[in-house]
């Protein structure tokens, strides 16, 4: 729903755009136009400034299904380890390392799925984002492998598991596991309560 409304939004500033040029290149008034024109994108901001506002974090557990569409990702283990790497090559967080089990899923009925640019985030108690550790996650991977990336293409009823490693500030507090899918624009939509998972 939220989806047809910021579409619909889009098209008619689109069409009183194209309007409002029109009327430009042939000389006639345009206040009527511009005062809708700017209207419509003072409503829209305005009731996604009201919902971003009021929205909650709807706490999970560990292994329930996140989607998007048919591509599904959930997080089903969560562990904090000391060091990561392999012999001499050991690396101390600059906080804490956690890493988190990510399995992605394919529900669709007959087609491979590729996720929109997913997205798998750490927040805190201050509105704070983590993305992962790139430096994790190579010690991670020089010790137990590659590891799949979770934008991986996925065939009929297939599911792959995957590790990713975040580095947190250890005064970080309240810890939460955001997974998004979409690309930028999807961050114009009217702001919905979100599905997290908590880290203890």
């Amino acid at each position: 729903m939220t989806t047809l409304i910021f579409f619909g939004t889009i098209i008619a500033i689109l069409i009183y755009l194209v309007i409002l040029i029109i009327k430009i290149i042939k000389r006639k008034t345009i206040t009527s136009t511009l005062v809708t024109l700017i209207l419509l994108i003072v409503t829209y901001s305005g009731l996604w400034g009201i919902l971003y506002l009021i929205r909650s974090d709807k706490p999970i557990s560990l292994g329930t299904d996140i989607c998007f569409d048919d591509w599904c990702a959930t997080v089903t283990r969560i562990e904090k380890p000391i060091i990561l790497g392999i012999e001499n090559q050991k690396l101390n967080p600059q906080g804490q390392f956690i890493i988190l089990n990510i399995k992605m899923s394919n529900h669709a009925r007959g087609i491979d799925q590729k996720p929109s640019e997913p997205r798998v985030h750490i927040t805190d108690e201050k509105g704070n984002s983590y993305s992962f550790s790139v430096a994790g996650q190579q010690a991670l991977e020089k010790q137990i492998g590659k590891q799949i990336p979770i934008d991986e293409r996925l065939e009929l009823n297939q599911s792959l598991e995957t590790q990713l490693v975040f580095d947190i500030p250890k005064e970080a507090k309240k810890l939460k596991i955001l997974i998004e899918e979409g690309p930028f624009i999807t961050k114009l939509l009217f702001v919905e309560n979100r599905d997290v998972f908590l880290i203890p």
